[in-house]
C-alpha cells in the first residue's frame, strides 16, 4: 500500500501545484491577449493614418489643379476684356 499512498500524495501535490499556479497562468494568458489586441489596434491606427495622408495629398493635388484652371480662366477673361 505504500506505493498507492505515494502515488496519491504525488497526484495531490501535482493538483495543488497546478491550482496554485492557475491564477498566474490565467494572468499570463490575459496579458498576452491584451498585448495582441493593443498591437492590432496600433496597426489599424497606422493604416488609417497612412490612408489619411494619402487622401490629404490627393486633395492637395486636386486643389492645385483647380487653382491652375481658375488662373487660366481668369487669364482668358482678362484677354477678352
Amino acid at each position: 500500500m505504500k506505493g498507492v499512498d505515494e502515488m496519491s500524495s504525488m497526484s495531490i501535490s501535482i493538483f495543488s501545484a497546478f491550482f496554485a499556479l492557475l491564477p498566474l497562468i490565467v494572468l499570463v494568458i490575459i496579458f498576452v491577449f491584451v498585448i495582441s489586441v493593443i498591437r492590432r489596434m496600433e496597426r489599424r491606427a497606422e493604416e488609417r493614418l497612412t490612408l489619411d495622408k494619402e487622401t490629404a495629398h490627393l486633395q492637395q493635388l486636386q486643389i492645385q489643379e483647380i487653382n491652375n484652371r481658375l488662373t487660366n480662366i481668369e487669364n482668358i477673361l482678362k484677354q477678352i476684356d
